[in-house]
């Protein structure tokens, strides 16, 4: 079987570039890395949305700092529609 794969890889190159590659990968870790992900026979998926929503929050409050604080809504303040 590992022929099988050595063969297509070489009849078939990946020529997609490394950056892409790797965003795939770490596209995979975060949803293989889900608690409550699951799928069905046919190739549906569900997933509990309360994990969404953490993972959601975790996130944003990781990455806070990226965002220039002259940008940052005041929490609890009206938007504008």
């Amino acid at each position: 079987m590992k022929f099988l794969f050595h063969l297509w890889d070489f009849c078939f190159p990946d020529r997609r570039s490394e950056a892409e590659i790797a965003r795939e990968r770490q596209f995979i870790e975060a949803v293989n890395s889900l608690k409550t992900l699951r799928t069905t026979d046919r190739g549906g998926m569900s997933i509990d949305p309360e994990e969404i929503r953490e993972q959601i929050l975790e996130s944003r409050e990781a990455l806070k700092h990226l965002v220039d604080s002259a940008h940052r809504k005041a929490s609890g303040a009206p938007t504008k529609s």
